[in-house]
């Protein structure tokens, strides 16, 4: 039979076919098996089915925002591709919420690690309505933008914003997975005292919210730990010369120097120290403890301390998992934030697990009642969002690598 040669014949068997399919009672093929309709017809009802079926799938679009220009992009994008491994695993293993499939999709906002862009990155998504935030990387970042995810009631997961302050802002929906600047100062303090054993400790800032932020919180570490802090000088995030700074430390006989500051900077700081022939001790917090700080210092770093949050990857199973895993995708190693932004994103997935909902209003709370294994370790939170048991490692740094030296839980 020919349904061109019946025009309404072919009408009554397209409304029924729909029948069919809307009340569920039948395949696309059997809907058309019982019309007794050619096999044509059959193939191109069974690619309708298809596609409705694919429609049905709903789009849950997660927010992330970090420097993907200037001087600290190598940060934000390794960041970027740990959050995007985490999202293809969970797409991959077809997601499911409220008996319906999810597919979740990145929505991506370049920071420039400036808090006045960070503000503009978080209105923008909130515009776009999306379920959660991973972002920012620096504190001065996430501390400008707290405000407008808590007027639009996005949940914000931050991967490694460390400034105690951020989870004091009075928004219930803000979750840190990762170790706060204190976590850090005060292991590194108590390290360089009790240790390293140095007398005469020197302290230099950036005058960020991050850098001011770790520095001072060192300080206040080495004086409650017995030591001795000479001299606590300041400069700027975009200074590229240290030579008066180190001139006037190398004078007052420190022995140890902590830098509070990014990698990126420092990798400066630290080349003109070995330059003015300052033989003391090097110490510093997160963002330095990697590869990648190492070729841009050489031989300069040999022997300097850095801190970074969490147990090393390397020696974990979930860690060494995850360094394969994102290898494989990418060809090559993460710098050093992937695995806290792939933590940030595994949190926004357990929470719309647990609450059997993408609904910010409803998985948000149901993140402060989660506990599970992330890669770094075990992930809960405290009364103020912030990630029980937090512990750090202190690394040596060698020829061509960084050692672990220890691993502490938070003091």
């Amino acid at each position: 039979m020919r349904l061109s040669r019946y025009p309404g014949l072919l009408t009554r068997c397209l409304d029924r076919f729909l029948t069919f399919i809307e009340a569920g009672a039948v395949s696309a093929q059997c809907a058309f098996h019982r019309l007794s309709v050619a096999p044509v017809a059959v193939t191109l009802a069974a690619g309708i089915f298809s596609s409705a079926a694919h429609a049905q799938a709903t789009t849950v679009e997660i927010g992330f925002a970090a420097p993907l220009s200037g001087n600290s992009a190598n940060f934000g994008k390794d960041m970027q591709m740990g959050v995007q491994l985490a999202l293809d695993e969970v797409n991959a293993g077809q997601f499911v919420i409220d008996g319906k499939p999810v597919k979740f999709e990145l929505e991506v906002q370049d920071d420039q690690s400036d808090p006045r862009i960070a503000v503009q990155a978080a209105q923008h998504l909130a515009d776009e309505k999306v379920a959660a935030v991973i972002g920012h990387f620096n504190s001065g970042n996430t501390l400008a933008a707290i405000p407008v995810y808590k007027r639009a009631g996005i949940p914000l997961i931050v991967p490694c914003s460390s400034n105690p302050t951020i989870t004091h802002q009075g928004f219930d929906l803000l979750y840190r997975p990762y170790g706060t600047d204190f976590t850090v100062a005060e292991s590194a303090a108590h390290y360089a005292v009790e240790t390293l054993k140095a007398k005469r400790i020197a302290v230099v800032d950036d005058r960020t919210t991050f850098g001011q932020g770790i520095a001072d919180e060192f300080e206040k570490g080495v004086r409650a730990a017995g030591g001795t802090v000479v001299t606590h000088e300041y400069t700027t995030d975009t200074a590229v010369d240290f030579r008066a700074i180190l001139t006037s430390i190398k004078s007052d006989r420190a022995d140890l120097v902590f830098f509070g500051g990014l990698s990126n900077q420092g990798a400066l700081f630290v080349k003109q120290a070995r330059q003015l022939a300052f033989d003391g001790q090097l110490m510093a917090g997160p963002t330095f403890a990697n590869q990648h700080f190492l070729q841009l210092t050489g031989d300069a770093a040999q022997g300097m301390i850095g801190i970074e949050q969490g147990a090393p990857l390397a020696q974990l199973d979930s860690g060494r998992a995850f360094l394969k895993k994102f290898h494989d995708k990418y060809g090559t190693d993460p710098i050093g934030f992937a695995g806290y932004a792939y933590n940030a994103t595994l949190v926004v997935i357990n929470g719309m697990k647990l609450a059997n909902s993408s609904d910010p209003a409803v998985f948000g709370p149901a993140i402060s009642k989660l506990s599970f294994d992330g890669i770094l370790g075990p992930i809960s939170f405290d009364k103020n969002g912030d990630l029980n048991d937090a512990k750090v490692t202190l690394y040596k740094a060698g020829a061509n690598s960084w050692g672990a030296v220890a691993t502490v839980s938070a003091k």
